[in-house]
């Protein structure tokens, strides 16, 4: 064997070597603070939703899933998570109605999605009632034009977090109110044509 084949298997094995080494390397497996990550961690009930406008002449819905979460059996924050359509002849959108006991601490909307010049913000507003005795607490409007005018209509997703105002006081029974869609029969406006209740 001459000098320049003993090169070149001298460089062959190292890097038969090298690589090894490297191969080995990536294979073991390096701590990672994500792998004990909790999936529905203190979450006590997870409820389905889906209302549409089926009782007037537009196309409007909202559908998705009410997270409650808590220590034990006692509700500490609820997470509503809806995919909602709204009908571009709807002035109605879609309305959350919060009941007595619970409050808003966040709302996350995309609608209108796929619509570049519009700002998601301006399509949401909220509203508190001031009469004690009323089932219905606030109410959080997507897509409604009170002017009774038609909107831009689309599609999007809201995220609202709703934390207890009281956990020693909470009612017992509490209704979360979805409604959707508007009408008119006879001159008279109707808004929530289609509406569904969920226990909480």
């Amino acid at each position: 064997m001459n000098q320049k084949t003993g090169y070149i298997l001298i460089a062959v094995a190292v890097f038969f070597l090298i690589t090894a080494a490297v191969f080995s390397t990536g294979c073991i497996k390096e701590e990672n603070p994500y792998d004990d990550t909790k999936v529905n961690e203190d979450v006590i009930q997870i409820k389905n939703f889906s209302v549409n406008s089926e009782s007037s002449d537009v196309n409007t819905s909202a559908k998705g899933t009410i997270f409650v979460k808590g220590a034990g059996k006692v509700p500490e924050n609820v997470q509503i998570v809806a995919l909602i359509e709204i009908d571009p002849d709807d002035w109605g959108g879609v309305s959350f109605d919060i009941p007595t006991g619970w409050q808003i601490s966040g709302i996350t909307s995309s609608y209108p999605e796929n619509d570049s010049t519009a700002t998601p913000a301006d399509y949401v507003s909220t509203w508190t009632t001031a009469d004690p005795d009323y089932e219905w607490k606030s109410r959080i409007e997507v897509g409604r034009d009170r002017g009774f005018t038609q909107t831009k209509g689309g599609t999007g997703t809201v995220v609202i977090e709703l934390v207890p105002v009281d956990t020693a006081i909470l009612p017992d029974t509490a209704d979360l109110l979805i409604a959707v869609g508007s009408d008119e029969k006879d001159g008279t406006r109707i808004v929530g044509t289609d509406y569904v209740e969920i226990p909480l």
